[in-house]
């Protein structure tokens, strides 16, 4: 009995002594973070926020660059691309200008008749040149003058001469109107043997200025 009582005695004992350590131990648990920690949590808490906005705001930064390199480039291409317009425009606008000015040359342009010596009728083989001739007179600028120069070569006498390219003139006069030319729009003169297309005493010189030069006016 003795020994039980003893026994009791020890462990009542150790309630005792156990008793505070636990309590503390207990309260030590509900207690809660103390000052310095929250302290410390609310720090890392608000530098976890300031990472995720510096992110955030490097993220949006990231991309409004992106978006203006984007917008850089397309600018750019369009500039490109419109000089490159511009360039072919001005090219398309001069090579049309070239080609109506050599238009232009080439219809105003009239051929010069030859004539056989001592002749005054169109040869067969300037037909072509005059039936061209009437065409341009006809289709282009069709207000125009034309003057019919009457030429011939340094053989025979001036008066005869003369006499002879005003007949070449009115020759070639005749046959543009019959191609369809009015006839108030051509004038005829003779220049005789005064202005010869070359110069020399031999049938090569004399046969380029057996001639009727059509000049506009």
């Amino acid at each position: 009995m003795k020994r039980w009582s003893n026994t009791a005695s020890v462990l009542a004992l150790c309630v005792v002594v156990a008793a505070p350590v636990w309590m503390g131990a207990c309260c030590a648990v509900t207690r809660g973070p103390s000052a310095e920690e929250l302290a410390a949590m609310e720090a890392e808490r608000q530098r976890a926020i300031a990472d995720s906005i510096r992110a955030v705001r490097a993220e949006e930064e990231a991309r409004l660059a992106a978006e203006a390199e984007a917008r850089r480039m397309a600018e750019e291409e369009a500039r490109l691309a419109a000089e490159a317009e511009a360039r072919r425009m001005a090219e398309e606008e001069a090579r049309l200008a070239a080609e109506a000015e050599a238009r232009h040359q080439e219809m105003m342009s009239l051929s010069t008749i030859y004539f056989d010596y001592d002749s005054s009728s169109v040869r067969e083989d300037q037909r072509s040149a005059m039936d061209e001739n009437a065409r341009k007179l006809r289709e282009y600028q069709p207000e125009d003058m034309v003057v019919v120069e009457g030429h011939s070569d340094e053989r025979g006498t001036i008066e005869y001469n003369l006499a002879l390219g005003e007949q070449r003139a009115q020759a070639v006069k005749a046959y543009l109107v019959d191609a369809g030319v009015a006839e108030s729009r051509i004038e005829t003169v003779s220049l005789g043997e005064e202005r010869p297309a070359v110069t020399g005493s031999d049938e090569s010189t004399w046969a380029q200025n057996r001639r009727v030069e059509l000049k506009r006016k």
